[in-house]
C-alpha cells in the first residue's frame, strides 16, 4: 500500500483551476464535528442501528471532552445516536481487537482478533444483545483467523477476512452463519485466495459483494472484487475490472458501499483510487485518484464520502483524509474539505451525521482521537444561475475578435444562437458548429438580484480542448490553456479526448464579482490543432 507523510497543519494551497466536476449541491453533512465521546486508540468499524451507534477497534476507555470524565470500554462500545452520548449499561469487554460489526436481528455481531468477550470464549465472533450487551449463549461459530469484514442479509451473518475454518469446518476466508443459532449454513461453501477485507448485500439481498486482496473468489479469476449468491455461495457474473495490476502493490478494495445501482469502492495501493461500478453490468462508471490509499467509503442520497490516507491531493483538490463526490459523476464536493492526520478506517453516513473512525489525533488542526460525528447541516438548495444546456449566442467565423468581443457592453445580436452542447464530431451536440477554426466564442447574459445574498458560486465547464472565462469583462478561468495572453490563434495545449471530453472543469469564484442585474459571461473554445475532429462546449453557474 501507498504510505504518504502527512503535512499537518501546513497544505499545498489549491489549484486555480480543478480539474474535477462541481456537483450539483454541496454535501450534506457540515465539517465541523460535534463534542462527541472520544476514545484512547483507533477505531475500526462502525455500526448505525436504530437509536444506536457501535464502535469497535482497539481503545479501552472513552472520553468526554467537555466534562473529562473518562470511562472503561473493552474495544466496543455504544453511543445515543441523536445526542452522542455513551450508553453506560452496554460495556462488553474484548480482549483483543474488534475489527468489523454488523447488526440485525435485535443482536450486534462482531468480527476482529479476540478470543474472549465478557470473560467468555469467543474466537474472533460473537453475537451481542442489542438492549444489554449480554454475548449471547450458545451462538459460538469460533473462527481460527482473523475476522475482517460482515454482513447480514435476512438471517444470515456472512463474515470474509483470514481464516481457514469456522465452527471446526473448512471456511476459506468466507463463512455463512445462521443469526439465531451460530450454525454454518448448510452447503454454502466459497472460498476466496487472499484477505477479505470488505462485504457488502446488494440492495436485493440477492448476492453479497466480496472485496480484498484476492484474485479468485470461488475458485473463478476475480481481481480484488467480485459477488457471491446470497443462497447457495456461488460466485455471480458481475466482474467488475481491478483498479490495477501491479504485483509488488496491488489495488485492493478496502471497503465498500451500495446504493441504487451503483457499488462503490475504496481502493489502495500504488495510489489510492475511489471507484464506482455498476450493479448490473460490472462496467466501471467512474473512478478519482488520489495521492495514497482510500480506506473507507460510505454513500447516502446522492454523495459518496471517501476516508483514508491521502494527503494533499484527491483528484486535483486539495484533501487530506477525506472527500466527498457526487455518485452518479464522481464530481469533487469543493466544499467538503476536513482534515485529519492520519488514517480513516470507518465511515458511516447516517442520516444525522456521518460518523469517521480511524488512527488519526487530530481534525481541523484540534485534538480530536480516533471518531468523529460530522453532524446533518440545513438543506441549502443551489440556484441555478446558468443551467447545462442553456442557449448561447456564438461565433465559430474563425474570425479574430480581438478582446472586446468579451466586455459586457459588446453587441452580440448579430451571432447566432443555440442550445449546449454546441461543437462538432462527438454526435451529442443539440446544435453544431463549423469545423475548422482554432477558437470559437460563446456569451450568455443573466441576472443576479442581489449579490450580497449569495454565500458562494460555482463554475463548471464542460470544454474540448481548451478554454478561458470571462465574467463581466474579467478573466475567472482558465482551463488547459498556456499563460500568457491569449489571442484567436492560441492552440490548447493539450488534446482533450475519450472520457476527459466528458469531465466538468470547476472553479468557486467570489459573489463579489456578479453585478446587481444582468451579468455577462464570455467564454473562448480553443483546439489543440485546427485539423481536430471535434469541439465540445456546456456551460453551468451555481450559487447559494
Amino acid at each position: 500500500m501507498h504510505i504518504r507523510t502527512f503535512l499537518g497543519a501546513l497544505l499545498l494551497a489549491a489549484p486555480v483551476v480543478l480539474v474535477s466536476a462541481s456537483p450539483a449541491r454541496a454535501a450534506d453533512y457540515s465539517t465541523q464535528p460535534r463534542n462527541n465521546w472520544l476514545p484512547n486508540a483507533r477505531v475500526s468499524a462502525i455500526a448505525h442501528t436504530g437509536d444506536r451507534v457501535v464502535i469497535a477497534g482497539d481503545f479501552t476507555s472513552l472520553r468526554n471532552p467537555v466534562t473529562g470524565e473518562s470511562v472503561a470500554r473493552g474495544r466496543i462500545a455504544m453511543l445515543d445516536a441523536a445526542t452522542g452520548d455513551l450508553i453506560r449499561s452496554w460495556a462488553p469487554a474484548a480482549n483483543g481487537s474488534v475489527r468489523a460489526l454488523a447488526a440485525g436481528g435485535g443482536r450486534v455481531f462482531a468480527g476482529g482478533d479476540f478470543t474472549t468477550v465478557a470473560g467468555q470464549s469467543r474466537a474472533r465472533l460473537v453475537a451481542l444483545d442489542q438492549a444489554s450487551g449480554a454475548v449471547i449463549g450458545g451462538w459460538n461459530p469460533a473462527a481460527n483467523g482473523s475476522v475482517r469484514a460482515l454482513a447480514v442479509i435476512g438471517s444470515t451473518l456472512y463474515a470474509g477476512g483470514q481464516f481457514t475454518s469456522v465452527a471446526g469446518q473448512a471456511r476459506t476466508r468466507l463463512a455463512a452463519i445462521d443469526t439465531a443459532g451460530g450454525a454454518l449454513r448448510a452447503g454454502w461453501v466459497s472460498a476466496a485466495n487472499a484477505t477479505v477485507y470488505t462485504l457488502a448485500a446488494r440492495p436485493d439481498g440477492g448476492a453479497l459483494l466480496v472485496g480484498g486482496l484476492f484474485t479468485t473468489l470461488g475458485g473463478t479469476t476475480r481481481n480484488y472484487l467480485g459477488s457471491l449468491d446470497a443462497a447457495s455461495g456461488a460466485v455471480t457474473g458481475w466482474q467488475p475490472p481491478p483498479g490495477c495490476m501491479v504485483p509488488s502493490n496491488q489495488c485492493i478494495v478496502t471497503d465498500l458501499a451500495v446504493e441504487g445501482d451503483s457499488a462503490y469502492a475504496s481502493i489502495a495501493g500504488p495510489g489510492g483510487r475511489l471507484a464506482a461500478y455498476h450493479l448490473g453490468t460490472g462496467a466501471r462508471r467512474w473512478e478519482r485518484l488520489a495521492d495514497g490509499d482510500v480506506e473507507s467509503v460510505a454513500v447516502r442520497d446522492g454523495r459518496v464520502y471517501a476516508g483514508g490516507h491521502f494527503c494533499p491531493d484527491f483528484s486535483g483538490f486539495t484533501r487530506c483524509d477525506f472527500a466527498a463526490v457526487d455518485a452518479a459523476t464522481g464530481a469533487v464536493d469543493p466544499d467538503f474539505a476536513p482534515t485529519a492526520n492520519g488514517q480513516i478506517f470507518a465511515l458511516d453516513a447516517g442520516p444525522d451525521a456521518l460518523r469517521a473512525g480511524g488512527a488519526y489525533s487530530q481534525l481541523n488542526g484540534q485534538s480530536r482521537p480516533y471518531y468523529t460525528e460530522f453532524p446533518l447541516r440545513p438543506p441549502s438548495p443551489d440556484i441555478t444561475l446558468i443551467a447545462q444546456g442553456s442557449t448561447w449566442r456564438y461565433d465559430d467565423s474563425g474570425a479574430d475578435l480581438g478582446t472586446a468581443w468579451s466586455q459586457p457592453a459588446h453587441d452580440d445580436s448579430a451571432w447566432p444562437s443555440g442550445p449546449a452542447q454546441l461543437g462538432f464530431g462527438d454526435g451529442d451536440e443539440r446544435r453544431v458548429l463549423t469545423a475548422g477554426r482554432t477558437t470559437y466564442y460563446f456569451r450568455h447574459t443573466f441576472t443576479v438580484p442581489d449579490p450580497g445574498a449569495l454565500q458562494a458560486v460555482t463554475l463548471s465547464v464542460l470544454r474540448d480542448d481548451g478554454a478561458v472565462v470571462h465574467l463581466n469583462g474579467r478573466e475567472v478561468m482558465r482551463s488547459n490553456m498556456p499563460a500568457g495572453t491569449i489571442t484567436s490563434a492560441t492552440l490548447a495545449p493539450s488534446t482533450v479526448s475519450g472520457d476527459a471530453e466528458n469531465v466538468w472543469q470547476t472553479l468557486s469564484i467570489a459573489p463579489a464579482l456578479l453585478s446587481a442585474g444582468q451579468n455577462t459571461l464570455a467564454v473562448e473554445v480553443h483546439q489543440a490543432q485546427v485539423a481536430s475532429s471535434d469541439v465540445s462546449f456546456d456551460l453551468r453557474l451555481t450559487a447559494r
